[in-house]
């Protein structure tokens, strides 16, 4: 199996999707297009220049069971309103037992890797496949091979990409769902591959796709197994997705109310809030966490501050942590509760570095209280570490 890239095309909108499209014209033309639709702004672009290019393409989700709720509506919802097409398919029988109890993760990440490549096998064979689209973007390509992207070929072969990978293994930060699978196709075809995220919101914008889908926040592959520390439960994966829709929603009322949208680019440049979510744990303190140090994904346990609000302070002390994976201030709280809740806002411009977005204390007060309100609540903590020396997901 072979795999095309878009590797170093010109990044202003109505150049970049005049090249995209003659890539995909090359490789595409004439053929029948398996296209992995998350929903997600790097997935939704990767169609929408399939579109563009009037390439044959079969539109699909996976719904595992672990995708959010945002706004009170399930995530396969929500993006049916921007894309009618869109083919839902739906595991969650077959895959919520697998990961049910699954702590490790890694592990974690081999599981959704597993489980897409099955489901992805399944519809290329039924539907006679040519090739797989999806949305692998600049940081997934350069976190998982270790290399820059211009060290790649427009068209590499898996064993080419494993030399690769072998070569350059200490530039491996993490391993991605869509990364070195093969499957039953000529070859995949990664349009997006050489943006960002700031660079595929550009891209969105230039076709006038709505606000909603614009600023939409990255989502892990994983899901919600990356924002729940340890072991996936029935029950606290109901509780994750209450409270992470109440925090993401939350804080884009926020940022709208303020400015009018749901993200900014601050005077860093940066996308802010690049993400906001709520990962939780029974008894956090006690779990190890990811942490990045010196490029390399460590796991240690999390150090608790208490006392007076400075973000100043806070932030300067977490982007100097020795001994520990991140830094959590811990809001508000009560012994009774079972699950702890971190709530993790950053800033980024290309998600390979991040820094803390600083959110109001009083904003973040006021959602303690009301998250101490739902059953099964115990402490809230706010996470003021960057990237690194923490990832900014918990797997």
């Amino acid at each position: 199996m072979l795999n095309h890239r878009l590797i170093n095309p010109p990044k202003e909108p109505k150049k970049f999707a005049k090249a995209a499209i003659q890539f995909l014209l090359k490789h595409a033309r004439g053929k029948k297009v398996f296209c992995a639709l998350s929903g997600g702004i790097d997935s939704s672009t990767t169609y929408l220049l399939l579109k563009e290019a009037k390439i044959n393409t079969i539109p699909v989700f996976i719904d595992h069971g672990l995708m959010r709720i945002i706004k009170g509506v399930e995530e396969r919802d929500y993006i049916k309103k921007f894309f009618p097409d869109l083919r839902v398919i739906d595991i969650r029988n077959e895959f919520l037992p697998k990961i049910y109890g699954e702590g490790n993760a890694e592990e974690k990440r081999k599981l959704f890797k597993a489980a897409y490549s099955e489901i992805i096998s399944k519809v290329i064979r039924e539907e006679n496949c040519d090739l797989l689209a999806d949305g692998t973007i600049l940081p997934d390509i350069e976190e998982s091979f270790g290399v820059k992207i211009t060290d790649l070929k427009e068209t590499m072969s898996l064993e080419e990409e494993k030399v690769l990978m072998e070569n350059h293994i200490e530039g491996f930060v993490k391993s991605q769902h869509n990364v070195e699978i093969e499957y039953d196709v000529e070859a995949t075809i990664q349009p997006v591959a050489s943006l960002t995220k700031h660079e595929v919101r550009q891209i969105l914008e230039y076709f006038n796709m709505p606000h909603d889908l614009i600023y939409r926040k990255a989502f892990p592959g994983p899901a919600l197994s990356a924002r729940i520390i340890g072991p996936v439960t029935e029950e606290n994966l109901v509780f994750e997705k209450n409270v992470h829709d109440f925090i993401e929603s939350s804080v884009e009322d926020y940022y709208k109310e303020k400015y009018g949208k749901t993200m900014i680019i601050n005077n860093d440049g940066e996308q802010e809030p690049f993400q906001i979510f709520a990962a939780i744990s029974e008894n956090i303190l006690d779990k190890k966490v990811t942490g990045l140090v010196e490029g390399k994904r460590i796991y240690e346990m999390p150090l608790c501050e208490k006392g007076e609000w400075d973000y100043e302070i806070l932030t300067k002390k977490a982007s100097q942590i020795k001994g520990y994976a991140r830094l959590l201030y811990e809001l508000k709280g009560k012994e009774e509760g079972q699950y702890d809740i971190v709530i993790r806002s950053v800033n980024s411009k290309d998600a390979r570095t991040a820094t803390v977005t600083n959110l109001p204390i009083n904003l973040l007060n006021e959602l303690s209280k009301k998250l101490l309100q739902i059953p099964g609540t115990r402490f809230i903590y706010y996470d003021v570490t960057p990237k690194p020396p923490a990832t900014i997901e918990y797997v």
